[in-house]
């Protein structure tokens, strides 16, 4: 199965709206299409930023990780992240870290100030937004009904 990783942008806005790519995204890793992975960073980011701007998202996100039910990647270690300085903003750099350490199949953040087809190319992952992997997969769903 396709592991997906995706950073706290994705989790937040998915939780935030019924509507949009983030949202298929979830729901799509709930129905079995692929397995989501996330670091616990991104979990806690999650967390801080819901109670902070949202928190009547909280129960959302709550249950969303229950139906999912994702795969957890150990958040890396200091110099496991560094690995990642010269290229990301060191803010970014465990997600990053820990995307490349989990093997995902892909990265999905609304982040495309910082996580660039440079990061993509020198970390060797496909990194799109949840509309770009959505994009994907309607085509690829459309080829196989032809």
């Amino acid at each position: 199965m396709r592991r997906i990783f995706a950073d706290s942008s994705v989790l937040i806005a998915g939780c935030g709206s019924r509507t949009g790519a983030s949202r298929a995204v979830l729901t799509m890793a709930e129905i079995g299409l692929f397995k989501l992975v996330v670091s616990q960073q991104v979990l806690d980011e999650c967390d801080r930023n819901l109670r902070k701007k949202l928190p009547a998202a909280l129960p959302i996100f709550t249950q969303l990780l229950a139906d999912i039910n994702p795969e957890f990647q150990p958040d890396p270690s200091l110099e496991e992240s560094l690995r990642w300085v010269d290229i990301i903003e060191a803010k970014d750099t465990p997600i990053l870290a820990a995307a490349v350490l989990a093997n995902v199949d892909r990265l999905l953040s609304l982040n495309t100030k910082d996580f660039t087809a440079e990061v993509a190319a020198r970390s060797r992952l496909i990194i799109q937004t949840p509309a770009e992997f959505v994009r994907e997969i309607r085509e690829i769903v459309e080829e196989g009904l032809l």
